[in-house]
C-alpha cells in the first residue's frame, strides 16, 4: 500500500498534467465542472482534516513553524470547532500539561488576519468558552486562570508567562485588559503566582482602582480563598515588588465597616495573620506600617496588636515624611481619639516640629476644622507655650 507522501506525490503529478498538458485542448465542460467540484470539496476536506488536528497540537506536538505553514495555507482551519464548540486556540488551554500553550500566541496572529471569532475578537482570545463559567470567560481569561488549584505545576506556569510576553510584544495583550477581563484577580489562583507577577508589572494600579461585587482587591482576596496559604501566596509577591502596597491591608471595604487585615483576622485567625504580615514586612522594609495601622483600624485591640507585632515602626516615616503622631493628627478628631495614647506620649522635640505636608505645628492641626479639638489645642500649648513665637499662627511663612 502506497504512503500517504508518495499518494501526495502521484496526486499532485496528475494535477500539474492537468494543468499543464490537458486544460488548454479539452472542452469538455461537464467534465470541467465534475473537476470543479472534486477540487473544492477537497480543499473544504483539508481544511476540516487541519481544523480538527489543531485541536489536538497538544498530542503530537508539531514544530511551530510547521503549525504556521499549515495555518498560512489553511487559514479557515483556525476557525474548525471541536464538539465542545471551542476553537484551536482554545483548546490549547485545555491539556493537563504546558506543550500545547506555545501555539497560542501564532494562533492568536494568524487568527488576527483571518477575523477569527469575529471582528472584535481579537484572533480568538476574546472569545468566549462556552463551557467555562457559564460562558462568561474568553480565552484570555482562561490564559491567566488554567491549570491553578492542586494540578498546577511550574511548568505550565511559566509556559503561561511566556505566552503572556509574546502576545504583549504582538500587541494582542493590553494594559487595559488586566483591569477590563480581571486578568489579575483570576490568575491569584494557586499555582499562578508567575503570571499574577507579570500581570501586576503590567499594570501596577490594578489593585488601587479593583471593585468587583462591592469589594476592593485585598477584601475579595480575602473573602475569595478559604485557605491562609493562597492569600499569602499573592501577598508575598505584591510586596516583593511593590512594598508599598502592603498599605491596601488596612483599605476600609466599600461599605466602610472594616479593613482588610481585620478580615483576615477574622477568617484565618490572629496568630496566623499575624505572622504572615510579619513574614512580609520585616524591619529591614522600613514600610511605616503603624502609619496604617493606627489611621485606618479602628479596634483597639487590633491597633495594640500591631504595636506589639510591630515596635521597630514606631519612628519610621512615611512617603509624606510624616512621622506616626504627624500622620495621627492629619487623619482628623476621631483617629486622634483612637490613639490617645500616643497623643499623651508626645515629645517636646514632636510638639514643635511642622507637619511637612501642612506646614503646622500640632496644636493647630488638632484645632483646625469644624471638628477641631481646642482641649487638646490648648493643652499642647501649655506643655510648650514657646510654639507661638516661632509664628504667630502656627502656619509657616
Amino acid at each position: 500500500m502506497k504512503s500517504l507522501r508518495q499518494q501526495i506525490f502521484d496526486l499532485e503529478m496528475l494535477l500539474k498534467c492537468i494543468r499543464k498538458d490537458i486544460i488548454g485542448d479539452w472542452k469538455d465542460e461537464t467534465c470541467w465542472k465534475d473537476l470543479m467540484e472534486i477540487v473544492q470539496s477537497t480543499e473544504k476536506q483539508l481544511v476540516d482534516a487541519f481544523g480538527k488536528s489543531l485541536h489536538r497540537l497538544g498530542e503530537f506536538k508539531p514544530k511551530e513553524s510547521t503549525v504556521e505553514t499549515v495555518v498560512k495555507k489553511f487559514p479557515d482551519a483556525l476557525k474548525i470547532k471541536n464538539e465542545k464548540n471551542r476553537l484551536p486556540i482554545q483548546t490549547c488551554l485545555w491539556y493537563t500539561s504546558h506543550h500545547a500553550l506555545k501555539y497560542i500566541p501564532l494562533l492568536a496572529r494568524e487568527g488576527m488576519r483571518h477575523n477569527v471569532g469575529g471582528g472584535e475578537s481579537r484572533g480568538g482570545l476574546l472569545t468566549l468558552d462556552p463551557s467555562c463559567g457559564n460562558g462568561q470567560w474568553n480565552t484570555l481569561r482562561l490564559v491567566a486562570n488554567m491549570n491553578g488549584g492542586n494540578t498546577a505545576t511550574k511548568e505550565y506556569d511559566e509556559s503561561i508567562v511566556k505566552v503572556l510576553e509574546s502576545l504583549k510584544k504582538d500587541g494582542l495583550l493590553k494594559k487595559e485588559d488586566v483591569a477590563e477581563y480581571h486578568l489579575m484577580m483570576c490568575s491569584t489562583w494557586k499555582g499562578c503566582t508567575m503570571r499574577f507577577k507579570y500581570l501586576l508589572q503590567l499594570d501596577p494600579e490594578y489593585i488601587s482602582s479593583f471593585v468587583l461585587d462591592g469589594k476592593t482587591f485585598m477584601h475579595y482576596l480575602i473573602h475569595t480563598w478559604t485557605y491562609l496559604c493562597h492569600f499569602k501566596a499573592i501577598l508575598k509577591v505584591i510586596f516583593e515588588l511593590y512594598p508599598e502596597h502592603a498599605g491596601y491591608l488596612f483599605q476600609m471595604d466599600t461599605d466602610g465597616q472594616q479593613t482588610a487585615v481585620e478580615r483576615a483576622i477574622q477568617k484565618y485567625g490572629e496568630k496566623e495573620t499575624m505572622t504572615v504580615i510579619h513574614e512580609m514586612i520585616s524591619s529591614a522594609q522600613e514600610f511605616p506600617i503603624l502609619h496604617h495601622a493606627l489611621t485606618s483600624i479602628h479596634s483597639p485591640a487590633t491597633q495594640t496588636l500591631f504595636m506589639k507585632s510591630f515596635p521597630w515602626a514606631y519612628n519610621l516615616r512615611d512617603h509624606n515624611n510624616r512621622s506616626l503622631i504627624q500622620a495621627i493628627l492629619a487623619a482628623g478628631p476621631k483617629v486622634v481619639d483612637e490613639n490617645a495614647h500616643v497623643f499623651a506620649s508626645m515629645s517636646d522635640e514632636q510638639i514643635y516640629e511642622k507637619d511637612p505636608v501642612t506646614t503646622i505645628y500640632p496644636f493647630a492641626a488638632v484645632a483646625s476644622g469644624k471638628d477641631g479639638d481646642l482641649e487638646k489645642s490648648f493643652y499642647l500649648l501649655r506643655r510648650q507655650p514657646g510654639v507661638v513665637d516661632r509664628s504667630g499662627t502656627g502656619i509657616a511663612e
